[in-house]
C-alpha cells in the first residue's frame, strides 16, 4: 500500500452480498469529501468487482488469521482507498489464499467478467499474500481521468 499518501480511508464489511452496493455508496462519498469527482465513477465500479470477489471468495470460510490473530467465523472484506490526487489506490483484504485468476467468459455468461473489467479500468492492478495473515490483497490503481473529467 501507499502509506505515504496523504488521503487514505479504511473500512470493513461482512462479507455477504449486501456489501458491495454498501462498498460503492462509501467510496462515492469518500471521494466528494476528497473532492476527487472523476474518479468516482470508475472507483466505484472497481470497488464493485473487487468486493464482489472477495466476497464470492469468502463463502465457506470459517476463520482467519489477521493482525497475527486467529478469528473464528466467516472473514469480514476490508477495503483501503488511498490518493495522492493524482491517482487512487483501491486495496481489498479477504481471507481466501486463492489468487485472483482471470477468467474467459461466453458472450451468453452472466458472471467471469470482473476481473477483466478491472484489467481494462485501471492502470495496474495486482494481487499479493500479506506476510503475517491469511488470504490476500487484490489491488488496482488509477490515474488522473482523463481530459474533460472534473476532478476538483
Amino acid at each position: 500500500m501507499a502509506r505515504d499518501w496523504p488521503l487514505w480511508n479504511f473500512f470493513e464489511l461482512g462479507a455477504y452480498p449486501e456489501a458491495v452496493p454498501c462498498a460503492r455508496l462509501h467510496v462515492r462519498h469518500v471521494l466528494w469529501e476528497w473532492r476527487l469527482h472523476g474518479f468516482a465513477d470508475t472507483t466505484e465500479l472497481l470497488v464493485s468487482e473487487l468486493v464482489t470477489n472477495s466476497v464470492n471468495a469468502s463463502q465457506g470460510l470459517t476463520g482467519g488469521r489477521y493482525e497475527g490473530r486467529w478469528r473464528a467465523g466467516r472473514p469480514p472484506v476490508r477495503v483501503w482507498l488511498q490518493t495522492d490526487r493524482r491517482r487512487v489506490l483501491i486495496s481489498v483484504w479477504d481471507g481466501n489464499n486463492q489468487m485472483p485468476q482471470r477468467k474467459q467468459a461466453g458472450s451468453n455468461d452472466e458472471h467471469g467478467r470482473g476481473l477483466l473489467l478491472v484489467e481494462q479500468l485501471s492502470d495496474k492492478w495486482g494481487a499479493y499474500t500479506p506476510s503475517s495473515e491469511s488470504g490476500k490483497v487484490t489491488w488496482a490503481l488509477m490515474s488522473a481521468p482523463r481530459e474533460g473529467q472534473d476532478n476538483e
